[in-house]
């Protein structure tokens, strides 16, 4: 709230934060700010809650729908983006299905 308040025209910008530093606050001032962006870089780096275990991503897949959902409710004009690593250590077939029907239900 402090940076956005240092000169209504400075454009805020929040860039790759880990999906668990997203609190409710932070959604309502991007939707109240007019010089905070709505658009948010969410890495959600695989669509499998197994392969995220083994990534110690600290979050599930339904976490991270739960955000989204979140995300798009306070903030009607988000613009969401993403990155993803495949062919994680021992990434099956399935898992990576889990990951592809993230991105399409996700719609990035």
């Amino acid at each position: 709230e402090a940076i956005s308040d240092i000169d209504p025209e400075l454009r805020v910008r929040f860039t790759s934060p880990h999906p668990k530093d997203y609190p409710p606050e932070l959604l309502s001032l991007m939707a109240e700010r007019h010089n905070v962006c709505n658009n948010l870089h969410m890495p959600a780096q695989s669509g499998s809650t197994t392969v995220l275990e083994r990534m110690r991503r600290g979050y599930s897949r339904e976490a991270y729908f739960e955000l989204i959902d979140d995300v798009r409710s306070t903030i009607p004009d988000v613009s969401i983006s993403s990155d993803f690593i495949t062919g994680f250590c021992g990434e099956s077939e399935e898992e990576h299905a889990d990951t592809l029907s993230l991105m399409e239900q996700v719609k990035f």
